[in-house]
């Protein structure tokens, strides 16, 4: 009686094991992601948009002293819209409701309205988001405010990681997209593959994110012998390049010193910064990664905190909202600010507010 139930028994788990080999053994491989087709999808054309562009002698030139585009990454017009369908999609997040357009904002920017930004559970960023314009001429490619990140390649996938940010592990991002019906044609087209991992999302990522250029402003026109500053705004550039004095004794800056025409960006953090007892920045020095000032005139919530309401308060000390007795050398003879004002706003590029392959492709 014992052999007749032992050989049963053995013969349930044998069947039992074929079974469940047969129809579940496979959840975890790629084979068995059920491809999905979310609601929205995105819009593109049959052809993509050019993201290759030849800029301006002006800008041209300083493109090719400072370009942080790695040799394994350069932008192609596939790579970046595959990127910018990456950007904009709310997928990349926990809960499918935030996407890295969400902290940076076309019409602003690529920035964020506010101080601090919310995430994919409601929780507030630690520090400002900053502009994504022209990073890629940040010779030393180091991104975020403390330059934490070595590569615009690494600093794409730390937003998508962080669990107040977007909140996914790199291994849930891979499956996700894995398993959206509009990825792998994209992907083919990227890198000639419909193989997908996180290596290749923060290249596409990068090549979106280094495209995103301003070379279309009044400033640029001028530069180019096709329009004239106004009286005022000829003033506000010879105000902007004229060194003045450095608080502590230091040698003479000028705005120019670390805002370096014609991108306004320049590779080394500045050597002072906005006084914040509770973020010392890079290496704890109390310096920050200064980003592009071009489009600051249309900017809001500026430095690391988010704690500057805007340009004009940047510039007139002890304006509401500005404290800017706490930033050495930022505040101007008032004077001056109205013709520091005009010249700024002749570096904002309006035509990268509405330019359709910046935009959002799920419109």
């Amino acid at each position: 009686m014992k052999k007749i139930i032992f050989t049963s028994a053995l013969i349930f788990v044998v069947v039992t094991f074929q079974f469940c080999s047969k129809t579940g053994a496979t959840i975890d491989t790629p084979a068995a992601i059920t491809v999905i087709t979310p609601t929205l999808q995105p819009n593109l054309p049959a052809t993509a948009l050019a993201y290759i562009v030849t800029y301006p002698a002006h800008i041209q030139g300083s493109l090719i002293a400072n370009d942080n585009t790695p040799a394994d990454n350069p932008i192609t017009n596939d790579g970046a819209t595959l990127g910018r369908v990456l950007f904009y999609d709310k997928q990349l997040s926990k809960n499918n409701t935030v996407a890295c357009a969400s902290c940076h904002k076309q019409n602003i920017a690529f920035d964020d309205n506010v101080a601090l930004s919310a995430g994919f559970a409601g929780g507030r960023t630690t520090r400002n988001s900053m502009a994504l314009l022209n990073i890629r001429f940040y010779r030393s490619g180091k991104m975020f405010w403390d330059e934490r990140a070595a590569t615009v390649e690494k600093q794409a996938l730390q937003p998508i990681q962080d669990h107040t940010e977007m909140g996914l592990t790199l291994t849930e991002l891979e499956t996700k997209i894995k398993a959206i019906n509009y990825y792998p044609t994209l992907f083919q087209k990227a890198f000639g593959s419909t193989a997908i991992d996180s290596v290749k999302i923060a290249k596409a990522l990068a090549q979106f994110e280094r495209s995103i250029v301003t070379y279309q402003a009044k400033y640029d026109r001028v530069k180019q012998g096709m329009e004239n500053f106004t009286v005022a705004e000829a003033a506000g550039e010879v105000l902007f390049n004229t060194a003045g004095p450095t608080p502590g004794g230091g040698p003479a800056l000028s705005c120019q010193s670390c805002h370096s025409a014609p991108m306004f960006i320049n590779s080394a953090a500045p050597p002072f910064a906005l006084l914040d007892p509770l973020d010392l920045g890079i290496n704890n020095q109390n310096r920050f990664k200064s980003g592009s000032l071009r489009n600051i005139s249309t900017r809001t919530a500026l430095f690391h905190n988010g704690r500057i309401a805007n340009l004009q308060a940047m510039l007139t000390a002890g304006a509401p909202g500005s404290g800017t007795q706490n930033i050495p050398a930022h505040s101007v003879a008032g004077a001056d600010v109205q013709n520091i004002l005009a010249f700024m706003t002749t570096i904002t590029d309006q035509t990268i507010a509405t330019e359709i392959k910046f935009s959002n492709p799920f419109q």
